[in-house]
């Protein structure tokens, strides 16, 4: 006996209906988990007068201050002195990107590609849900902090121009090709959801 015809549409409409559900379902279990995974277990511990004394000290010489940003508070890694949530790293790796970063394997490219496992500021002009999730999921539980900074041309242009760098390109990210001069080096950088300061090049007396 022949399947009439309205079956077979029916039968198709609720395959398509089933698929798309359990392709949004899978959304929705990775939205949980990224934000699970990125869910600070606490406020940030506050500057300590030894940290202030360094700060005070590094930044005695010259230094660039940006209008970058944290892309979220949750990259804090201290609460300043009134209270703001605030990323200081000392000895970390720059890299600036003048795309927007999307998806978990742009973040996880950038992590396999850095050269030292160091500290890791990524600057781009914006970071996707997965791509910002993945970042601080590695910063708030990885071996080293990866602070994502929020930048726009003319920031970037004067962290590459500072740190004597590159800037990278996304299909550089994804297909690997980081070459070393993409690779900014930092004595210093504080940034909060202000503003971002930098302290060029490299200092063997550092301490995280």
């Amino acid at each position: 006996m022949a399947v009439p015809t309205g079956m077979w549409v029916i039968l198709a409409v609720g395959l398509v209906l089933l698929v798309a559900a359990a392709v949004a379902d899978r959304r929705s279990r990775r939205r949980a988990e990224a934000a699970d995974a990125t869910a600070p277990t606490g406020r940030p511990p506050a500057m300590s007068r030894d940290l202030c004394a360094r700060l005070d000290e590094l930044l005695a010489a010259d230094h660039l201050t940006i209008s970058a940003t944290l892309a979220s508070a949750a990259a804090a890694t201290h609460t300043s002195p009134d209270g703001t949530p605030t990323a200081v790293l000392q000895e970390a790796r720059v890299i600036v990107c003048p795309e927007p970063l999307d998806g978990a394997r742009v973040i996880q490219a950038l992590l396999v590609g850095n050269p030292d496992g160091s500290d890791l500021v990524i600057m781009a002009p914006s970071f996707d849900e997965f791509a910002l999730g993945v970042a601080l999921a590695n910063h708030l539980h990885g071996p080293s902090h990866v602070v994502p900074l929020i930048a726009d041309e003319a920031d970037r242009d004067a962290v590459t121009a500072a740190l004597e760098s590159s800037p990278t390109s996304l299909q550089a990210i994804r297909s690997g090709w980081l070459p070393v001069e993409v690779w900014g080096e930092a004595r210093l950088v504080v940034a909060d959801e202000i503003s971002t300061t930098l302290v060029a090049g490299k200092d063997s007396q550092a301490e995280r």
